[in-house]
């Protein structure tokens, strides 16, 4: 429970709903507020505390503590992370993992393959000033994945590796979706087991529409965000909210 209201309350000072010149509500009135004990209550004050997030000051009270240089990685929802040529030079890409095995039934299915069938496997870290914020694990058609090392994936965005090896990509299909961080993601992206991630599940394929690379990435939704521009249009059913263009 108090991790609960930890992850509430930090939100919160993100998005700076208390102002950092007046007091944030008292220990008894955010336990009452919550319908928790004060104990509890105040377990999570002292976590926000360590993390440098709020301020107690005796005679004074507690004062929200936004960090003023706090600046979440930004891409469209519509376009591929991987291709921003902006991004890729402002991250850095860790690949944990790199293998030529067998493809598990779920990654099979969506790539439309028998499972079993070989392919390139990698993990990636990606990270921001030091502080990692994205998990993927990609698996790519063997064919194609033979053309690129480890070492090529951390310092080349795998669209870009792509057309290096010569193929065309027509496009791709991805779903946003939220999920639990397990003991492994937790590590790594240094959050609590359970905690809430973005993940991103795309399918990317060649212009014969064979499936070329399918990714699941996770994202710490505190560092990572998504934009879109919307416009107006005409649907079947009458006026309806419609990507646009891209933010820069």
């Amino acid at each position: 429970m108090y991790h609960r209201i930890y992850l509430v309350l930090r939100e919160q000072i993100l998005d700076r709903k208390f102002d950092p010149d007046k007091p944030m509500p008292s220990e008894i009135e955010l336990a009452r507020a919550y319908s928790v004990s004060r104990v509890t209550l105040r377990k999570t004050m002292e976590r926000l505390e360590r993390e440098g997030l709020i301020l107690r000051q005796r005679g004074r009270g507690t004062f929200a503590v936004p960090p003023s240089s706090q600046t979440p990685v930004q891409a469209d929802v519509s376009g591929l992370v991987e291709n921003l040529l902006a991004m890729g030079l402002s991250t850095q890409v860790k690949v944990l993992e790199f293998e030529y095995t067998q493809t598990p039934p779920d990654a099979a299915s969506d790539m439309g393959v028998a499972p079993g069938t070989i392919a390139q496997r990698a993990v990636r870290l990606r990270s921001l000033k030091d502080r990692p914020f994205s998990y993927a694990e990609t698996w790519v058609r063997e064919d194609i994945g033979r053309t690129y090392s480890a070492e090529d994936m951390a310092t080349t965005p795998l669209l870009r590796l792509f057309e290096m090896a010569g193929v065309k990509i027509a496009g791709a299909h991805q779903k946003v979706m939220a999920r639990s961080a397990d003991y492994v993601v937790a590590d790594l992206l240094g959050v609590e087991v359970g905690s809430a991630l973005l993940c991103i599940k795309r399918v990317v394929r060649d212009e014969n529409g064979a499936a070329v690379e399918r990714i699941r990435a996770l994202y710490r939704p505190d560092v990572y965000e998504f934009e879109l521009n919307l416009t107006l249009g005409q649907g079947p059913d009458g006026t309806l909210w419609q990507p646009s263009q891209c933010m820069p």
